[in-house]
């Protein structure tokens, strides 16, 4: 696939990213499941690999339409996980992935990328932020900026009531459906891996598990280090799915935050592009470097048990892996 020669990096457009899940599907026997549209109508794609009788992992990314590079690294993360075979983390667990929760953003963003016009939309087409819009766990808001308002101008607008919104519906009734084990969230940036709570700085009672998680996410990236803190020690939240699925669930609820804030502008265009302060120039190294953390966070899961061992071993995984965005990288 040869990306738009307009557009940097590997940052495709929905098109190509919706072509390179399918053809990721298709090789490895994975299932494609619509789960409902967006607010402007787009489908909302699911796909299901690995071990149908092991514990379910729940990946997605895109929640908000500017943070591209979390989408790119799910790709490659599932990707890497699949190639691996009986040593990865499919053949011992099911693998339920959301890839694009936020597609209307998304496309609009990507497109407007492409006329060199300022890219920034986070919230979903009718204005409000999917990760404020999950049943909060306490009536309290944060007075930082970036918690949640009510006010329909924010960029963290939480929406007229929880769940108001067809792209949080449909990740909460996946939610509901496959009772997940444990879950990671790509978005970007800061290179942190964030825990719960978010709504609050009391310690969740699953501390020592996260950390100990966070752990061997850490010590298999091989170059930029990440930090493992709980989120509402970065900032808090009210009304974001970690919180939501931890709570409800029983979810071991993971952020990863990809890749550093830019920290050069040589060209003042980009510069005054908010897309660029979220997304590195060239993602390759961004995205190589926390690949190899998802993989080792997820089997590192396994050997502790979490969701429970499965009954018996998968079929064995020999599709030999093909280059779906391998242009789009060069």
């Amino acid at each position: 696939m040869t990306r738009s020669p307009d557009l940097c990096g590997r940052y495709a457009d929905l098109p190509q990213l919706d072509d390179a899940w399918a053809r990721l599907a298709h090789t490895y026997g994975g299932r494609e499941i619509t789960i409902g549209t967006s607010a402007n109508g787009r489908p909302l794609r699911r796909y299901d690999f690995g071990n149908p009788l092991g514990p379910t992992f729940l990946l997605t990314s895109l929640m908000h339409g500017v943070e591209v590079i979390g989408g790119l690294a799910l790709l490659d993360a599932v990707r890497s996980i699949l190639a691996s075979g009986r040593v990865g983390a499919a053949a011992r667990a099911r693998l339920v992935v959301v890839p694009v929760v936020n597609p209307d953003a998304f496309a609009d963003n990507l497109e407007r990328l492409r006329g060199e016009r300022r890219a920034s939309q986070r919230c979903n087409a009718r204005g409000v932020d999917l990760n404020r819009n999950f049943a909060p766990l306490s009536s309290s808001r944060p007075l930082h900026p970036f918690a949640g308002s009510r006010l329909r101008w924010s960029p963290h607008y939480t929406g007229p009531h929880a769940f108001s919104e067809p792209e949080s519906r449909a990740l909460r009734d996946v939610a509901l459906e496959t009772r997940p084990a444990l879950a990671i969230g790509f978005h970007s940036c800061g290179n942190f891996l964030l825990y719960p709570w978010a709504h609050t700085d009391v310690p969740n009672p699953r501390e020592p598990l996260y950390r100990a998680l966070g752990d061997a996410f850490c010590q298999a990236l091989p170059r930029e280090r990440y930090e493992v803190r709980q989120a509402a020690h970065w900032y808090p939240t009210v009304g974001d799915m970690d919180d939501w699925l931890d709570a409800n669930l029983g979810t071991l609820a993971f952020t990863v935050e990809v890749s550093r804030p830019a920290r050069s502008f040589r060209d003042i265009r980009r510069l005054l592009n908010p897309f660029w302060w979220l997304n590195p120039r060239e993602a390759d190294e961004a995205i190589a470097n926390v690949v190899p953390g998802v993989g080792a966070l997820l089997c590192d899961a396994l050997d502790r048990g979490v969701g429970g061992a499965p009954s018996r071993a998968a079929p064995p995984i020999d599709a030999s892996p093909v280059e779906l965005f391998a242009d789009a990288a060069e």
